[in-house]
């Protein structure tokens, strides 16, 4: 029987009929000595990582420092410990998001905050304290590199502190001048400064000069970025490539050198055209060995693997796009907010779903086709991976989970009802996903629907059926 093209990037085109097969809260995976053989396997789900703790708000930044994770959450600052126990630690005046970075002070480092209030100081047990320098104005971003809090402004100067000291000097500043525009932000790549405007991107290294601003420009590159929130690679526990959405909106990531790699495809690059800048924001997070760059906007979630260079979207219940916000690697493990209920999450392999909620495994075929010729379907079989319902799970859900299977045979406009099979209760390795007698396609062949709702594993490693190709 012939295969049933199956994506390994998710292409959902322009139009239903130019899509090329949907992965949505699922990824691809190779399966190791079996050239062009993978896994199709759903996302990390999310866990709570504060339970019953009253919902504050969105979270608008995270920072890890001293065993403990600082989040500026609504109009708070608040701590989560080791234990998962939350506390808050006061107010943090501003709206919208914050960036907050430590010394290496010892033994206890400064902490600065930048919100849309001002500067802040923190610490791991007070509250945030207002921070004021007569030779610092008003900034719109912080960063650490090498001993130095660096601080940008809006018109494009730049300025660093004295050495582990939150004092700052009039003279300690440069200008990034390659392009104008100003600065939206600055971030720290490989123990390289980038400061990021709409036009440009200059990198500059710490050259220890003697007077003035410690560091000079080594490159610039020509892309800029598109909103201060469009950035992601820099965080701690994360050094494989910095990707920011340019000003062009293109997608771009940098592993090393100064000439970064577009990495967008033509879906991407469209759902990021039709959105205003501000509403585009970025996380980075790893799972086993996937690490992912999420990208989202008001209808969509885009998350490109690294370790595949594919695509995949993300969908939360009853939403259009992923429900984390923003992310921080804590405890050894990855923490994000939520726009639907302003928690704070952790996210998980093991989980099945998000946070109680379902997360449900989505994927639609590629087109199999005769074109012009329509073709009968005698049967199609799925190869899922089988029998991992739960002993003592939740009836049904966990103990007999399904797959709902639909099909389309107008290119995607339209589709079937759906039709059940069981995956398999536990240990019952021998179940079969068959469908018999699907009738005729349209001419532009038959593409299918894959769901999975059941908070068990999900692995589908092949696709095929029985056609037999009819003259028109």
């Amino acid at each position: 029987m012939p295969d049933i093209p199956l994506p390994l990037s998710s292409s959902p085109g322009a139009t239903p009929l130019e899509a090329q097969g949907r992965l949505i809260n699922a990824y691809v995976e190779p399966l190791e000595g079996g050239e062009g053989s993978y896994v199709r396997r759903r996302v990390p789900g999310l866990i709570e990582a504060a339970p019953d703790n009253e919902a504050l708000g969105p979270v608008r930044g995270f920072h890890f420092v001293s065993n403990t994770l600082l989040i500026a959450q609504g109009g708070k600052l608040c701590k989560i410990v080791a234990d998962g126990t939350r506390s808050v630690l006061g107010d943090l005046p501003g709206t919208g998001a914050v960036t907050i970075a430590s010394n290496n002070k010892a033994p206890i480092p400064d902490i600065l905050c930048v919100t849309s209030a001002g500067i802040y100081a923190l610490t791991i047990s007070g509250a945030p304290v207002s921070f004021t320098d007569p030779d610092l104005p008003q900034p719109n971003s912080v960063c650490f590199i090498d001993g130095y809090f660096i601080m940008t402004l809006r018109d494009g100067r730049v300025f660093a502190s004295g050495l582990n000291s939150t004092t700052f000097s009039g003279v300690d500043f440069a200008k990034a001048e390659a392009k104008a525009g100003g600065l939206y932000r600055g971030v720290v790549f490989g123990q390289q400064l980038y400061l990021m405007g709409p036009n440009a991107t200059e990198v500059w290294y710490n050259a220890a000069n003697p007077t003035g601003f410690p560091f000079t420009r080594a490159s610039v590159i020509p892309v800029g970025l598109v909103a201060p929130t469009a950035v992601a690679g820099m965080e701690d526990g994360f050094n494989l490539a910095l990707i920011w959405v340019g000003s062009d909106r293109r997608v771009w990531q940098l592993t090393g050198g100064y000439t970064p790699q577009p990495i967008a495809t033509p879906d991407v690059a469209r759902a990021l055209s039709e959105i205003a800048a501000a509403d585009i924001s970025t996380l980075i997070f790893t799972a086993g060995e996937h690490a992912c760059c999420a990208i989202t906007g008001p209808d969509f979630t885009w998350v490109y693997d690294l370790s595949t260079n594919c695509w995949h979207e993300r969908a939360s219940y009853r939403t259009p796009n992923w429900r984390a916000s923003m992310s921080a690697r804590a405890f050894d493990a990855w923490f994000t907010g939520d726009r639907k209920n302003a928690q704070v999450h952790k996210i998980s392999e093991s989980a099945q779903e998000e946070s109680g909620e379902p997360l449900i495994f989505c994927l639609r075929t590629k087109p199999a086709a005769a074109f012009p010729n329509r073709v009968r379907i005698h049967r199609a079989d799925f190869g899922f991976v089988m029998g991992r319902g739960l002993v003592d799970g939740r009836e049904p859900i966990e103990t007999d989970p399904v797959v709902r299977i639909r099909y389309s045979d107008d290119g995607g406009n339209s589709f079937s009802q759906p039709i059940e099979r069981s995956l398999g209760r536990h240990a019952k390795f021998d179940t079969r996903i068959t469908v018999n007698r699907l009738g005729l396609t349209g001419p532009f062949g038959r593409v299918y629907e894959l769901e999975v709702s059941d908070p068990v594993y999900v692995g589908l490693l092949t696709a095929s059926h029985e056609a037999e190709a009819r003259m028109n």
